[in-house]
């Protein structure tokens, strides 16, 4: 069975968790293993109990009487979490997330769809489209957020490169674990440089977006403070690019291994919207999120979980589970339940920007269908991040076969 070592080892954390997560779900769902400071915490795995925990309006982000991990050291990063939409607990998070909510309603969002659109076929214009291989985690998916989140944010196109380069060092920020003094050191630097960024960019006198002038407006009747208001902005950054990229590399994998899949989808253009919300459930971009009990939890196989337990809700393994999904370890695009998948979390903490994931993943399997003959494998295998909650690729190398002339993309 699983333990504190094996859950920090490259070669596990590299390959396919799948079976060991199943595993986990079949024999210990709750499983309690102690940290590298002989801490206890639980993994949870089945789908009820993940779905459960997530729902608990009690349970926290952060440990019991505290606004930040304790591992975490002053600094940069500490100051940046204590304003963090997704790491604040109540009464911060509930303000931070009333203010927000009405940026994010179904008609802002859906307005977005054509610069998605529009951002894919740019990408598209500049890959291969002759079956030369090429990686498709820098040249396409860590292109398409670009255009959604630099026109949300109002951040200059030549400055794309540079801000995302930097993004896998604050990841550590989302650790469930203490950190390494280098990392700390790594983090704090990372933070400082984004806040910064963000706060010359809205003195710089460039045109700003109408979100941005949404937060400064909130920011003047006193309702966000200057370091909510840059953090909301590295926010939007931070988890517009990461599950966006991730959850498109994903897919384009899925879809160069299963070409009788790809095929299908092609002939059923229409399926695309499920299409994804499958690809979100068979290929979760977020595997692991925490929370601290507020109560005592039974869980479905009657184990009690202590109130102020530290739990990592295990994501990727609940979106596996056969009591919800039948042939989960099967991509099905016609999948009925695939909306059940718990990719964007829930309860209060549930993402607020998942539909414009949603819509950026759809307008990249729509743009691809129609202009992608055929996707196969490079001649390389895919290279992961060596990360429990983050198992982004790094690299995948894959062909396009454009149909046709191939650029004609517009």
């Amino acid at each position: 069975m699983i333990d504190f070592k094996q859950l920090n080892d490259p070669v596990f954390l590299q390959g396919d968790r799948m079976p060991v997560y199943r595993q986990l779900r079949e024999e210990q769902p709750a499983l309690e293993l102690l940290d590298q400071e002989r801490q206890p915490f639980w993994l949870v795995s089945r789908h009820a109990d993940v779905q459960a925990l997530l729902r608990q309006p009690e349970a926290r982000v952060q440990p019991p009487g505290m606004d930040t991990p304790a591992w975490l050291a002053p600094g940069p990063a500490m100051d940046r979490m204590k304003a963090n939409l997704a790491q604040t607990d109540a009464p911060v998070h509930t303000r931070l997330r009333k203010l927000l909510s009405p940026l994010f309603m179904p008609r802002r969002v859906e307005s977005l769809r054509a610069i998605a659109a529009e951002s894919v076929q740019r990408a598209l214009q500049a890959v291969p489209s002759d079956g030369q291989p090429f990686d498709v985690v820098q040249q396409m998916a860590s292109q398409v957020p670009q255009g959604v989140t630099c026109h949300l944010l109002g951040i200059p196109a030549q400055d794309w490169s540079a801000l995302v380069s930097k993004q896998h060092d604050f990841l550590l920020i989302f650790s469930s674990f203490r950190i390494s003094d280098e990392e700390q050191r790594r983090l704090d630097a990372v933070v400082a440089f984004y806040m910064a960024y963000f706060q010359s960019l809205l003195g710089s006198g460039s045109p700003r977006s109408e979100f941005v002038e949404l937060l400064l407006e909130a920011e003047s009747r006193n309702e966000l403070s200057r370091k909510e208001l840059l953090s909301i902005m590295h926010t939007v950054l931070d988890a517009g690019y990461e599950t966006t990229r991730t959850s498109i590399a994903n897919a384009i994998e899925v879809l160069a291994v299963n070409p009788a899949l790809y095929a299908r989808l092609r002939a059923e253009p229409e399926r695309v919207p499920n299409a994804v919300e499958e690809l979100l459930r068979y290929r979760t971009p977020i595997h692991v999120r925490n929370r601290f009990l507020a109560t005592d939890y039974t869980t479905s196989n009657g184990v009690q979980i202590p109130a102020g337990a530290n739990v990592l809700l295990m994501l990727a393994s609940a979106n596996r589970d056969a009591a919800v999904f039948e042939a989960p370890d099967e991509m099905d695009p016609g999948r009925r339940n695939a909306n059940a998948h718990q990719a964007f979390g829930g309860g209060m903490h549930h993402c607020l920007g998942g539909p414009i994931a949603r819509i950026q993943l759809q307008e990249t399997l729509r743009g691809i269908l129609e202009h992608v003959e055929t996707i196969a494998p490079g001649d390389k295998a895919g290279e992961r991040y060596p990360s429990l909650k983050f198992p982004a690729l790094a690299k995948l190398d894959v062909r396009f076969q454009f149909a046709g002339r191939g650029r004609e993309t517009t």
